[in-house]
């Protein structure tokens, strides 16, 4: 398999390392090429280039992992000799309009990692069999504790030109809620910059999503000094509490279930899913065109 990564940084390291795994465990071979135009090589193995003269004529699959405002240029980039293409969260730094583009929106998979954690798995079980009256979602981290790595002041997230924002990096929580519940009827948001974080981009992001039988709030935030990912269900059943950090799952106080899972583990069945389906043309769940659409529900506009 002849694959070409656009970017490896924390996360394009992630997928490079899980597509290895897998690929050891199937014995399936992969040629790798890296896209940088620093020229920084860190792995062995792995081509190297800098320049799209240097783009081999086709590549079975492309990961597009580079920062958010570098998306849009390097899939026009690829495109054309890419048989199928991973693309990072949030898709855009803004929504496009698509009809302008002769894309094949199946052929583009949207990363949403956690819609492959396996509290999912009982939350879509506990929706199916009864009725949620309404909904809280929160996503509150506190970004110079999240971006370790480098100065949280210099890095993408910290300028909205680049695609920064709490809106977008924290795009899963509408990602997942709208794979469970579908688009909302009506949208209501607010953005703003709160905080005492040294930051260009939006510290806080807020919505309500109308639906016909239900309201949904949705709370994202950089400033959180305790760090919390939850989904609050009222339903006809009681209160369920879905913490994704612990994953556990509990009603009305009491835990149902608690699952040992591995912070990678979300990102190695969502690269098995693109694998074995959306290269294999059998489904992709998180299209381009989906994802354009909840970007558009996101972002300040």
């Amino acid at each position: 398999m002849k694959v070409i990564f656009f970017g490896l940084g924390s996360i394009g390291k992630r997928h490079l390392k899980n597509l290895l795994s897998f690929g050891a465990e199937r014995s399936v071979e992969s040629d790798i090429t890296a896209y940088s135009s620093s020229g920084k090589k860190e792995f062995r193995g792995i081509t190297y280039i800098q320049d799209e003269e240097e783009l081999a004529p086709h590549y079975d699959v492309a990961f597009i992992t580079n920062p958010t405002f570098k998306h849009l240029d390097t899939l026009n980039m690829i495109i054309k000799k890419a048989d199928y293409i991973f693309l990072e969260k949030p898709v855009f730094s803004e929504s496009i309009n698509l009809s302008q583009y002769n894309y094949d929106y199946q052929k583009i998979y949207i990363a949403a990692p956690l819609r492959y954690k396996q509290v999912m798995n009982i939350v879509r079980e506990k929706i199916s069999s009864t009725e949620v009256y309404s909904a809280r979602v929160t996503c509150s981290s506190y970004l110079p504790e999240w971006r370790k790595d480098t100065d949280y002041r210099k890095n993408y997230s910290a300028f909205k030109s680049m695609g920064g924002g709490v809106e977008l990096d924290c795009i899963h929580e509408l990602d997942y809620v709208i794979n469970l519940f579908g688009f909302p009827k009506d949208v209501k948001k607010k953005f703003g910059k709160f905080s005492n974080l040294e930051i260009k981009s939006n510290d806080l992001a807020t919505y309500l999503l109308e639906y016909n039988d239900k309201i949904i709030e949705v709370h994202l935030d950089y400033f959180g000094k305790k760090s919390k990912r939850k989904l609050e269900l009222f339903t006809s059943d009681g209160f369920i509490n879905v913490d994704l950090l612990a994953n556990e799952v509990s009603i009305d106080e009491h835990i149902i279930e608690k699952i040992d899972e591995s912070s990678n583990y979300m990102y190695e069945e969502e690269l098995k899913y693109f694998l074995e389906n959306v290269i294999m043309g059998k489904s992709n769940w998180n299209n381009l065109y989906h994802a354009n659409e909840v970007l558009k529900i996101a972002e300040e506009k």
